[in-house]
């Protein structure tokens, strides 16, 4: 017993999970003359037949069955182990394209790829920011922030958090219309709008109630920086992602009004296109990048 070899077990185990010695040799890369040499050796040390043997196939005996199910986990957590070890060490390099909506990319972007290249200083980035939908394929993109419900299934997806729209506007404006701190004015204010809209729907933070509002724009934009800029000057009321908001909250240039309504919460996700294999690198980013999302989301 003293002398087991770790490469007859791991065979005999690949020989039971394959179902034959010819399978076996081309899973284990080996000769079937030595799958069957180490699984005559397995047998002399322990003192015990593992199978019986025919011509072109085994069976295993009681004492087989019984040794392979307590050998099983502890050559696939040995092997889950090596791959893992294997993985941290392995060079991570190379270019990593990236592609985001411009306004979430300009905000937290840098610090995550400064943070993550910490780790992996090998690493180059080429970031591409826009509003509109990048065919990630197309353009050879290994790693999407993607903002809203996800309508490709060619995507492999890792959920990272949801995005949060409040309504802000300037200290200056609140003070030249005061209704506006009467929730059943709100149609009657200059409104500041992402795209052509004629109605506002928020939810209630409490029990969540779907409420609509008419409303009459005095200014539209595609971009929800630019709707920011626009309540930054005071001129308007808008609805905006909290997280572009925040730090404007904090230094009193905005003020977060009705915070017991919300826009409709609209799911974060980090993608990579599923026809290309997952590079390592693109791996420790999205697990990296995923993470680091996730806590600057919620710190809201």
């Amino acid at each position: 017993m003293e002398q087991l070899d770790l490469n007859q077990i791991r065979t005999f185990v690949k020989l039971v999970q394959a179902g034959s010695f010819t399978k076996a040799a081309e899973v284990l890369h080996q000769p079937k003359s030595r799958v069957s040499r180490r699984l005559a050796a397995l047998e002399r040390d322990l003192g015990i037949q593992l199978v019986y043997r025919t011509t072109r196939q085994f069976q295993l005996t009681d004492a087989g069955r019984a040794y392979y199910e307590r050998s099983r986990g502890l050559v696939e957590g040995l092997e889950s182990l090596s791959a893992e070890l294997s993985e941290e060490i392995a060079d991570v390099s190379g270019w990593l394209r990236i592609t985001a909506s411009d306004d979430l990319g300009v905000l937290h972007l840098p610090d995550i790829l400064a943070e993550f290249s910490k780790q992996h200083p090998r690493v180059r980035y080429e970031v591409l920011l826009s509003q509109a939908y990048v065919d990630l394929v197309k353009e050879s993109i290994d790693v999407a922030v993607r903002i809203g419900v996800l309508k490709d299934s060619s995507l492999r997806v890792k959920k990272v958090s949801t995005l949060k729209s409040i309504l802000v506007a300037s200290p200056g404006f609140l003070e030249r219309y005061r209704q506006a701190e009467e929730l059943d004015n709100i149609s009657t204010l200059p409104f500041l709008s992402l795209g052509s809209q004629a109605k506002l729907e928020l939810w209630r933070v409490s029990d969540g109630k779907k409420m609509t509002f008419k409303i009459e724009p005095v200014f539209l934009a595609n971009n929800p920086n630019m709707v920011l800029q626009m309540a930054l000057q005071g001129r308007g009321i808008g609805l905006v992602p909290e997280f572009i908001a925040a730090e404007h909250i904090r230094s009193g240039r905005l003020l977060h009004i009705h915070r017991g309504l919300r826009g409709q919460e609209i799911p974060v996700s980090l993608v990579s296109p599923e026809q290309k294999e997952v590079s390592l690198k693109t791996k420790k980013f999205m697990d990296f990048a995923a993470k680091r999302l996730k806590e600057k989301f919620e710190q809201f």
